[in-house]
């Protein structure tokens, strides 16, 4: 099996459709792949919509992981997979009819590398505001430019996974996927992509981005209001104070908090003061959602230094 691909849902089988339609006109040349659906013990017609797939097309396979996080279905994906190259993708994605091809020459044009994240795309769903920039980290958005490059320390960037090539060897060296900071449901900011890319970095590993590999994913109307915004920067803050940042927390803290962050906090609200008095309202909205970032991992960190049950935010005997 020369690529596997892990797809994972949950209650959102309207949009899951779709995806599998683009995965199963997938242009390819020689290559065997398989298409793994993890249902993610949903509850509306999720593996109907999966089983219409899977009796018409021998690429793909059901997979039900009863346990309810993104990083459980993907790493049930990553144990099912026979391909030693596994590719992932969200179930609200358009891949492009060459998708699979792309994935599997990058990785031959880039054997070195851990992992290849490739462009996700917007389709907005109706007008987009003013205010909006399509490198908000809410979108979960990738287009780095039509230039590939390395991903490390040196050049740290979150390739995201609705379109992320992993192999196995940086599995065995970095470990699956956290189901500390994973994505359960319907919550938001978590940080289980960027948590394992790191892991990778730590090993000496790195990534790759790749702009030949091309998707798309529509934005939904409700992630283009500043409500949705400001929910997940909170959520963002909150996962990333539970995980494990050896570039954060190996420096002085205070409260559980490094201590430097009190300072960018501060410099968060001058910067969000100094644009509402330059009557720039795009500017300043971002430093308030900068702002709430701090807000939510130092109430995430506080809360676990008072319950003194580790500086992660998780029972201090609890592995990831």
């Amino acid at each position: 099996m020369d690529i596997s691909v892990a797809l994972s849902t949950y209650n959102r089988s309207a949009v899951l459709r779709n995806a599998l339609e683009k995965l199963s006109r997938q242009e390819t040349t020689g290559i065997e792949y398989e298409i793994l659906v993890i249902d993610n013990n949903s509850t509306d017609e999720t593996r109907q919509v999966i089983a219409s797939f899977v009796e018409r097309d021998s690429h793909f396979r059901y997979i039900f992981e009863k346990r309810q996080g993104l990083s459980y279905a993907r790493n049930a994906g990553i144990e099912a997979a026979k391909s030693d190259l596994i590719v992932f993708c969200d179930d609200d994605v358009e891949a492009s009819p060459a998708w699979i091809q792309k994935n599997y020459e990058a990785s031959l044009r880039f054997p070195d590398a851990d992992y290849i994240g490739g462009r996700v795309l917007p389709i907005w769903d109706g007008p987009v505001p003013g205010w909006v920039r399509p490198t908000m980290a809410p979108f979960a958005l990738s287009d780095f430019g039509d230039k590939p490059f390395e991903v490390s320390p040196k050049n740290p960037r979150c390739l995201v996974g609705a379109s992320l090539a992993v192999r196995r060897r940086a599995l065995a060296k970095a470990g699956l996927f956290s189901i500390e900071t994973q994505r359960v449901k319907n919550s938001i900011g978590s940080t289980e992509d960027f948590d394992w890319q790191i892991k990778v970095w730590a090993y000496g590993g790195h990534g790759v981005y790749a702009p030949e590999i091309v998707c798309a994913t529509e934005v939904p109307h409700d992630r283009l209001s500043k409500s949705y915004h400001r929910r997940w920067h909170l959520g963002h803050g909150k996962f990333n104070a539970i995980a494990r940042r050896p570039d954060w927390d190996g420096t002085r803290r205070f409260l559980g908090v490094p201590v430097f962050m009190y300072r960018q906090a501060m410099e968060a609200i001058l910067q969000m003061a100094k644009w509402a008095l330059r009557a720039n309202p795009a500017e300043a909205f971002e430093c308030q959602t900068n702002l709430l970032f701090y807000i939510g991992f130092f109430k995430q960190r506080w809360r676990t230094h008072f319950r003194g049950t580790g500086h992660s935010g998780a029972p201090a005997t609890q592995s990831s």
